[in-house]
């Protein structure tokens, strides 16, 4: 039953992030690319002579759109609501949440936020995101599976009164 119900868990948030998706992309008015600068060559290494890889770039940090809602890469992600359910998953911690207009929503999180005491199920609560690589959910928790998914995923919680 438990299997069964992160199975749907994890459907509704794929539905959820592809629908945001698709609904940004027909709204969001296309710009033209200008081509990239040719960039300089990477000074060699000391001790090996190969080329030393930049790290990569920061994702932007999530922008507020409307009250209750942040855009995060994008996707549109709801920040505030009351926790139904926490849930354990194979790659990251499940959250139930509520918003004012009773619609039921599920975010996936940092493993740590289904450890935390007290618990933060029934409180109302405000979400913050981070675009994050985690394991594919495709490899249903299988450790040798290489394949990841970059997606928004909440890194802190805060219970509000």
């Amino acid at each position: 039953m438990r299997f069964q119900h992160l199975l749907v868990t994890r459907f509704a948030l794929l539905a959820s992030i592809l629908f945001a998706t698709a609904v940004h992309a027909q709204s969001a008015p296309t710009a033209p690319t200008a081509p990239s600068a040719p960039t300089a060559p990477k000074p060699p290494t000391a001790t090996t002579g190969d080329a030393i890889p930049a790290p990569a770039p920061a994702p932007p940090p999530p922008v507020t759109f409307k009250d209750g809602v942040v855009q995060v890469g994008s996707v549109f992600k709801k920040t505030l609501g009351r926790v139904t359910d926490i849930d354990k998953g194979d790659n990251g911690c499940y959250l139930t949440l509520v918003d004012d207009k009773k619609d039921e929503f599920i975010e996936i999180g940092v493993m740590e936020l289904c450890k935390q005491k007290p618990s933060f199920k029934g409180k109302k609560v405000e979400l913050s995101y981070r675009i994050e690589t985690i394991t594919a959910s495709s490899c249903y928790g299988d450790p040798k599976c290489k394949k990841t998914e970059t997606i928004p995923i909440v890194v802190k919680v805060v219970e509000l009164n």
